[in-house]
Formats: C-alpha cells, sequence, structure tokens
C-alpha cells in the first residue's frame, strides 16, 4: 500500500524542499532557508497558466503547465531539487473516522478494510493515508483518525510533472493540510480553535484547526472563476478581457460598476457556502471546538472589503493570512509587495515547510 504522506506535520526535515502550489489559474513557488526560529523567505515567485490547463484538478496540458512550471522555476533561481506540491478536490476524499483500534501499526495493518467502507472509488485506484488525531481512551475505545484517499491517476499527474521539470517529488500533499502548516508558520502553535479559508480560481479549502491539529476539512467547488464567467456573461466580454476586468478594473465606468456589483455579490455567495460548511461542523463539535475567528487566503480573498463582508455574513472575526508576518526575508523581496501577495501563497508556504519521509 503506497501512501501520500501528509502526517507528522511540522517534523523538522534534513533536506531543504521547494513549496509549489500548481492551481488552476497559475503556479506559485514558495522556497525558505534555515529552520525554526530563523527561518526566513528565499524565494517567492508566481505564473498564469492558460485557462483550462488544469481542470477539476486534472492536469488536462501537460506540456504547456510543464514549460510554465519550468520557466518559472529558472526565472526565480530555484536550485533547490527536492519539492512538496499539493491537490484537492473530487480526486482527493478527506474523512474523520473511528476506528477500532490503538495503535498506529493496528490502524496502518487495518487501513485497506476500513477505507473501503467510505472511499467512492475502486480501492486499488488510490493511494490511503490517515492522521491519528486522539489517541486511546478509557471511555471510548479505537482511535479517531483522519482518513485521506487520492486517486492515484492524479497523484502520478503532479508527481510527473515535478519529474518533467528536474525535481524530486518530496511530498504529495492535501490542500487542506498545507493550509494548517502554513497558518502555523504565521502563527506558531495557537491554541483556539481557527477556521482557515483558502479562496482559489476553481475551489475552496475549508480547515478548522486546534493546536495546530486539523479536526475538520472541506473542498468546495467555489471560486473566482465562477465570478470571471459571471462578469462574461453579464458584459459579453470573452473570458480572457472578463478575467482582467475583474482584477484591474476598467477606465469604462459602466463596466467598472458591473463588474463592483458582481464581486460584491459572489463574496456573499461565498461567504454563505462557506457558512454552511462551519454551521455543519459546530453541529458535531462541543462548543469550545468553535471556532471565533477565520483567515482568509488564496488568489480570490484580495478583493477590497472581503473581510467586512464575511465578518457581516458569518459574524466571526475574519482577517487575510499572511504566512510570512514573522518571518524575515532577503532584501531582493519588496516588502510592499509581499504583504499584498501574501495571502495568495498560503498553500505554497505550507508546502515549503513540509517535512518528508
Amino acid at each position: 500500500m503506497k501512501k501520500i504522506h501528509f502526517n507528522q506535520l511540522f517534523k523538522a526535515k534534513s533536506k531543504p524542499t521547494v513549496g509549489i502550489d500548481i492551481g488552476s489559474n497559475s503556479i506559485k513557488i514558495v522556497e525558505f532557508q534555515g529552520e525554526g526560529a530563523g527561518r526566513t523567505l528565499k524565494r517567492i515567485g508566481r505564473a498564469g497558466i492558460p485557462m483550462d490547463s488544469i481542470v477539476d484538478g486534472s492536469i488536462k496540458d501537460s506540456e504547456t503547465v510543464s514549460a510554465t512550471l519550468k520557466r518559472l522555476l529558472n526565472n526565480l533561481d530555484i536550485r533547490t531539487k527536492r519539492a512538496s506540491a499539493s491537490i484537492s478536490g473530487y480526486s482527493v476524499i478527506v474523512k474523520r473516522i473511528t476506528v477500532p483500534y490503538e495503535t498506529e501499526k493496528d490502524i496502518e495493518d487495518n487501513l485497506l478494510a476500513e477505507a473501503e467502507k467510505y472511499v467512492p472509488f475502486e480501492i486499488d485506484e488510490v493511494y490511503i493515508d490517515f492522521y491519528i488525531l486522539s489517541g486511546p481512551d478509557k471511555e471510548k475505545p479505537g482511535s479517531d483518525i483522519f482518513l485521506v484517499a487520492a486517486k492515484k491517476e492524479i497523484v502520478d499527474q503532479y508527481a510527473g510533472l515535478l519529474e518533467s521539470v528536474g525535481l524530486t517529488p518530496a511530498v504529495i500533499d492535501v490542500d487542506a493540510f498545507a493550509l494548517g502548516n502554513s497558518f502555523e508558520l504565521a502563527f506558531g502553535n495557537v491554541t483556539e480553535p481557527a477556521a482557515l479559508v483558502d479562496i482559489g480560481a476553481s475551489k475552496t479549502n475549508l480547515n478548522v484547526i486546534i493546536n495546530g491539529t486539523p479536526i475538520f476539512a472541506r473542498d468546495m467547488a467555489i471560486g473566482g472563476n465562477q465570478l470571471t464567467e459571471a462578469i462574461s456573461d453579464t458584459t459579453g466580454l470573452d473570458r480572457e478581457e472578463s478575467e482582467r476586468l475583474k482584477i484591474s478594473g476598467s477606465k469604462d465606468d459602466s463596466l467598472r460598476q458591473e463588474a463592483a456589483g458582481l464581486i460584491r455579490e459572489y463574496m456573499e455567495l461565498w461567504a454563505d457556502e462557506i457558512k454552511k460548511a462551519i454551521d455543519f461542523y459546530r453541529s458535531g463539535s462541543p462548543v469550545e471546538e468553535h471556532p471565533k475567528h477565520l483567515f482568509l487566503s488564496g488568489g480570490s480573498t484580495l478583493f477590497k472589503g472581503i473581510e467586512n463582508q464575511f465578518q457581516q455574513r458569518m459574524k466571526m472575526d475574519v482577517s487575510r493570512l499572511n504566512p510570512f508576518a514573522r518571518l524575515g526575508q532577503v532584501k531582493e523581496i519588496n516588502p510592499e509587495y509581499l504583504d499584498e501577495v501574501a495571502p495568495q501563497f498560503a498553500i505554497a508556504s505550507g508546502l515549503g515547510i513540509r517535512s518528508s519521509e
């Protein structure tokens, strides 16, 4: 049984690893130097990829994506050869379950049989891993674990992409757990429960963590591409023009106002969908595990006013997540630029500090 390695979060690693977030609209890279309190940001960069190159997490145009990744690595002068990437969406199942076993060995020995009860794919089509949430309890036999199953086809695509540009795949992680790593990088070990939300182009990752441990994770098929398509339908612009209007605005007052109205509408839609997911989590968890603060990241959270919109709809404190807040950086990185783009690099940052086995 082959496993995707996301357990042993934050374990000190012996070799440097570059974090590569391969999204549906762009590739983001983060490289650190040093460890722990001495860690600094060494490289950061982003490159767009053509629409439909990656659809539902599946790489459809590997040649274009590979060429884009190679150019970005060269432009950043990345010389580290070990890389971590991550996946999410329909090809990944993350589920909290209780198993009747109390040791890690017993869980691993019986994981296939347990997974067959929950995984909607043929078991020989997936890689499987688990993360222990709670150990033996005299009043509650067994263990609570996160079961993770990822389709081999997708994992192998991403590993193959890294290999195609001369990198060694150190870890293929899960977006939600990379997001948890990024939060701990920014704030250290926070004891209060927190909700982490990364809104990308085609999907949104939600992760509730307590004491650095993921408690609840969910992927949602909402993101910035929805807004781009709505702008295109309303204005008659093609997708590329609509994407530019969404990001950069327009000198045309009518177009700018139409886009602004749609942005507000979709921010409310996203907030409502995320609130439903958090309410679902709350309904099955004790009050002391309910998050009061939500941290936003991802390229689709850079719109002006999104924090206030979410706070009003969700009745929670809302902040943008800056994974680099506690770090120094090399002088070549403009600090103003870094503050502006930091939320886009949350997943890449979490991957950049990943341990590997």
